[in-house]
């Protein structure tokens, strides 16, 4: 085994410990983590391992550092992790030819996921908006769905599609006709 996997691993095991940590100390976002020497010390791992970690999650937008303060913990449903992984994944030209049937699949499936929601009202918003100002935009009806994960790797997809070729940006009405009239 080479030193540069070694290092990864290290690298890797202290972001899960740092992890632990976390859950442990019951931290929650805004919640202030442990100095570099605390998790240094309590991690028995130098703080160069430590200080890498801490960026790799910083990039990530997972943490943030507050000059002066300290290190934070951020809102995790902000994170950049699926938006860094989209610009290496997308790049690779076989893929961008699966990009359109890979957005419609995500689509579909986010409109299964509105179409269960228990609470109907932001439905009834999209049907008002529809009758009183016409089509509406592909985003506001997907956000209503509650899997966030699943919309911010639609939002990857559509925001890297619009740079490859003309977004598409308004709703498919037979798409929106079939949300409303089965709820």
């Amino acid at each position: 085994m080479n030193m540069e996997n070694e290092q990864s691993k290290v690298y890797l095991g202290i972001v899960q410990d740092i992890k632990k940590i976390i859950l442990t100390d019951g931290l929650k976002q805004g919640d202030k983590i442990p100095s570099e020497r605390e998790l240094s010390e309590r991690l028995k791992v130098g703080r160069s391992s430590v200080r890498e970690a801490l960026r790799a999650l910083e990039l990530l937008g997972l943490i943030e550092t507050r000059r002066g303060e300290g290190t934070f913990l951020s809102d995790f449903k902000n994170h950049q992790l699926i938006k860094l992984l989209g610009m290496f994944i997308l790049e690779d030209p076989l893929v961008q030819e699966d990009l359109d049937d890979t957005k419609r699949i995500l689509e579909k499936e986010l409109y299964l996921s509105i179409r269960s929601l228990s609470d109907k009202s932001g439905i009834k918003a999209l049907r008002d908006h529809i009758n009183e100002q016409g089509p509406v935009e592909l985003e506001r009806v997907l956000r209503l769905s509650n899997n966030r994960l699943l919309f911010r790797i639609w939002e990857v997809l559509n925001s890297y599609s619009a740079k490859t070729q003309q977004p598409d940006n308004i709703v498919d009405q037979k798409y929106i006709e079939a949300l409303l009239t089965e709820n």
